[in-house]
């Protein structure tokens, strides 16, 4: 194995939180990340759902980070920027995805390196542990 390929389809905030924080520290720790953001969980990326902090919760731990007065941790796009500056670390979105949505990359927060259909991604994968959420 060589790195970890995360295939991100939830638009769940916890979820997508766990990525950026699994993602960032394999990062730092020099060890390659592929991130794939597909289905609805291109959907948590979009510009506007960012800047007005409107994310699907799951859970209590979402509902604690929204409510969070303080800076405890960077939202998940901050945290992947952050992570491509310490280490090997390559976000894309599903070009399908954006196609069905009539969505492009200017629509989202500037984060993804670029858009990549499925072959695209699973060649960039072939080599590393795939982790599905």
């Amino acid at each position: 194995m060589s790195g970890y390929a995360i295939v991100v389809a939830s638009s769940e905030l916890e979820r997508i939180q766990a990525v950026s924080m699994i993602g960032s520290i394999a990062a730092s720790s020099d060890t390659p990340v592929e991130v794939f953001v597909t289905m609805n969980g291109l959907t948590a990326f979009n510009r506007d759902r960012v800047e007005s902090g409107d994310f699907d919760v799951g859970g209590p731990v979402g509902q604690a980070m929204l409510s969070s007065e303080g800076d405890e941790m960077p939202i998940f796009t901050e945290q992947l920027a952050q992570a491509k500056e310490l280490g090997p670390l390559s976000v894309y979105a599903c070009s399908m995805a954006m196609d069905v949505m009539g969505t492009e990359l200017d629509d989202y927060v500037d984060v993804f390196d670029e858009e990549l259909g499925v072959a695209g991604f699973l060649s960039r994968a072939r080599d590393k542990q795939v982790l599905f959420v």
